[in-house]
């Protein structure tokens, strides 16, 4: 290929790629707009997407948009609206879970190298399998309901980002009439 062509194929590769980071930046903004145009439409303080984890009568892992009004959070899934009134909130807060995996793994490199040294029991030794512990946190928004004289509740796994869900927490601490909830046992 000649330089002029080199430079062509330069020049073309640059323009595409101005071309699509104008479309890429002209799409989120047009995503921003509609997203400030459906929080003023629903009159909410904010919102954030967070994924469903228990109860809702949708799957686990579906993406709900989650929004804050004056009077109720409004969770929007699947064509679905579920309203929960702030009045029978009784806590919301965020809750972490470690669950500690073990698995095993065995030593390629581990193998090569016990063989190299020691021959075939040494790949044996050096490729044998070990046992290695894998630790992941996960996070959860919880809003905790009274529904019925029965205490409900509502999760969202918020592990690839709190930041969002932090305000829902905030928002409910700084509530002047927290209710008593009573339970007989």
């Amino acid at each position: 290929m000649s330089t002029g062509g080199i430079i062509a194929l330069g020049l073309f590769a640059f323009y595409m790629f101005i071309l699509t980071s104008r479309a890429r930046r002209k799409a989120e903004k047009e995503a921003e707009e509609e997203a400030k145009k459906e929080m003023k439409l629903r009159n909410a303080s904010f919102s954030a997407s967070l994924e469903h984890f228990a109860g809702l009568p949708i799957p686990e892992h579906t993406l709900c948009q989650v929004y804050s009004t004056p009077s109720r959070i409004e969770i929007v899934a699947n064509g679905q609206q579920f309203n929960l009134t702030k009045e029978k909130i009784i806590d919301v807060s965020i809750t972490t879970n470690t669950e500690i995996q073990k698995q095993l793994v065995s030593s390629s490199g581990g193998a090569v190298g016990g063989a190299l040294l020691f021959g075939a029991v040494g790949a044996l030794i050096g490729g044998r399998t070990k046992a290695e512990e894998v630790k992941q946190v996960k996070s959860y928004l919880i809003f905790t309901y009274q529904k019925e004289n029965e205490t409900k509740y509502v999760g969202f796994d918020i592990s690839s980002g709190e930041a969002r869900a932090i305000k829902f927490v905030m928002e409910f601490q700084q509530q002047e009439h927290k209710p008593l909830v009573q339970t007989n046992l």
